[in-house]
């Protein structure tokens, strides 16, 4: 009988010290699973890096939000905020949205528009990279861009990151006429440190337009900004002229032409902010032209022809309601 006790008990005991064992090891467990926790410091491991570049006729700006953490972040939602004086004319990923502003009484007028976009998660050393494409509005101005990153980190807490502002400063130009004779603008097109930006301009209005009139208006705006006069096409309605920018001691060769239904300007020179920069004071100038001479009523008639999908300039001007396909990526759209 002592024995079956002695045997009960020393079961129960044994069970007794398995489960404690047992304990022991899951306690440990976790506190090995919360060290680690612990040990993941994503402060300073979370960047948010931005970029401002021209290309072609228009800026290109990018933003990155970088997790180069040892744990995903969860809720990230990110917001971009751009001057006025830039119209968005695409974006990769295509899924942002607009920002409705905030107005309060103390706002005079709104100068920035934002746009956000969201993702789920960023897992542990991926990346997330958005690009935004902009065509400058408005000559001689400047403003900046600002890029927001909020996220849920590894303890489930909300964190901002902001980015370093991205100017964009687009200086009134100051030409000097330039000769140079016809036979050397191949060779000025060919170096190799030459970049050539387009500005392509439909007008929407359905009366019949003269073309040969408006051709004339390019050179007349080209002259009053003391462009030197090269040659002229007038069957092909082409013109060339040539100037120095005085305060970046630039050649530049701008070219005017009016195709298929088409008014494009075209500058050329080794800095790719002073093309923009003439490519916005061009088309500024022909709107104020057009509008005074009855033309068109408002800006709101003139429509900048890139392709909405990837930012290719558009072969021609289609009428009112048709559409038009890019050569480039083959996406066929309606303009107006």
């Amino acid at each position: 009988m002592n024995e079956k006790n002695n045997d009960l008990e020393a079961d129960k005991l044994q069970k007794l010290i398995l489960f404690d064992d047992s304990n022991v090891s899951e306690s440990q467990a976790l506190s090995e699973q919360t060290k680690v926790s612990e040990e993941i410091d994503q402060k300073d491991n979370i960047k948010l890096l931005n970029e401002l570049k021209p290309i072609g006729g228009k800026f290109q700006y990018n933003a990155t939000i970088s997790n180069e953490s040892l744990a995903l972040i969860k809720e990230v939602n990110i917001k971009i905020e751009y001057p006025n004086f830039l119209e968005l004319n695409r974006s990769i990923p295509p899924t942002l949205t607009i920002v409705p502003p905030r107005i309060t009484e103390e706002d005079e007028e709104i100068t920035t528009t934002q746009v956000k976009i969201e993702f789920d998660k960023i897992p542990e050393g991926q990346l997330k990279k958005i690009s935004l494409f902009f065509n400058p509005l408005q000559s001689n101005e400047e403003g900046e861009i600002r890029t927001f990153a909020a996220f849920v980190n590894v303890d489930d807490y909300i964190r901002v990151i902001n980015s370093e502002p991205m100017m964009i400063n687009l200086k009134q130009t100051n030409i000097q006429p330039q000769i140079i004779p016809s036979s050397q603008i191949a060779d000025f097109l060919k170096q190799a440190e030459i970049k050539k930006s387009i500005r392509s301009i439909g007008i929407g209005k359905e009366e019949k337009l003269d073309y040969e009139f408006i051709f004339n208006r390019l050179e007349v705006i080209l002259r009053a900004n003391n462009f030197q006069f090269i040659a002229k096409d007038k069957k092909k309605q082409i013109i060339w002229y040539f100037g120095e920018d005085l305060e970046s001691n630039t050649d530049i060769l701008v070219i005017g032409q009016v195709k298929s239904n088409k008014i494009e300007w075209i500058t050329v020179s080794e800095n790719p902010l002073l093309n923009i920069s003439l490519l916005t004071q061009f088309s500024n100038e022909l709107e104020e032209n057009l509008v005074r001479l009855g033309i068109i009523n408002s800006d709101d008639q003139l429509f900048i022809l890139d392709c909405k999908a990837c930012g290719y300039v558009l072969p021609k001007f289609p009428k009112k309601g048709k559409s038009v396909e890019c050569k480039k990526c083959g996406v066929d759209q309606t303009i107006w």
